[in-house]
């Protein structure tokens, strides 16, 4: 109902968060008791004739409600249970809002410095050897297929950004020169290359 209504999933939360307890559905015998014989004799006279007779609906379920009522009626008044204003509402609406806000940032926070972590892992792990990367990415050509193209182009990439780290951009850009030098009869290489910033445009 709330989805059909399009009504502020916030706003359900700030309302359900000082919600008070359900009223108890317990009858107490002895309070129910004092009651009853606090009632009129006639009324309690109509009330029976009516029941021996099958001439009303029987009398328990609205006996049991006008008691819950008038108990309610006497009762303290609790300040859990008061009654909030809108604008009181809005209020804690916001607030529930700009909480969820808050740790939906925090862990968007938390996942990109994960993926940093992880970026920054595997390319210490290149570093290691990029000799190695070098010589996958003249396989991975080889293969003339689309598929190795892409592998070899994110491999170029991480290169060039070691590189980069390295303070050694001139040796990249010679070498990916060679490369490109060399494939250059390669339109589909060479069209990725450029959409990849590894070729003057």
């Amino acid at each position: 109902m709330a989805d059909f209504l399009h009504v502020d999933p916030h706003l359900l939360t700030a309302a359900a968060h000082a919600s008070g307890a359900a009223p108890s559905q317990a009858v107490d015998k002895d309070a129910l008791a004092t009651w009853i014989r606090a009632l009129p004799q006639r009324e309690k006279d109509a009330l029976l004739l009516d029941a021996a007779l099958g001439t009303a609906p029987q009398p328990g379920p609205a006996l049991l409600a006008r008691h819950r009522a008038a108990s309610r009626g006497t009762a303290e008044p609790s300040t859990a249970t008061r009654r909030r204003s809108a604008a009181e509402l809005l209020d804690a609406a916001y607030e529930v809002r700009t909480e969820h806000t808050r740790q939906q940032e925090q862990a968007r926070a938390q996942a990109r410095r994960a993926e940093q972590r992880a970026r920054e892992s595997h390319l210490d792990r290149l570093t290691e050897n990029t000799q190695q990367a070098w010589q996958d990415i003249a396989h991975l050509i080889g293969q003339k297929q689309p598929g190795p193209y892409d592998t070899a182009v994110t491999l170029l990439k991480d290169l060039r950004e070691i590189h980069d780290r390295a303070g050694t951009p001139e040796e990249f850009t010679r070498r990916l020169d060679n490369l490109r030098e060399q494939h250059r009869g390669k339109p589909s290489l060479m069209r990725r290359l450029t959409d990849a910033g590894l070729t003057p445009r």
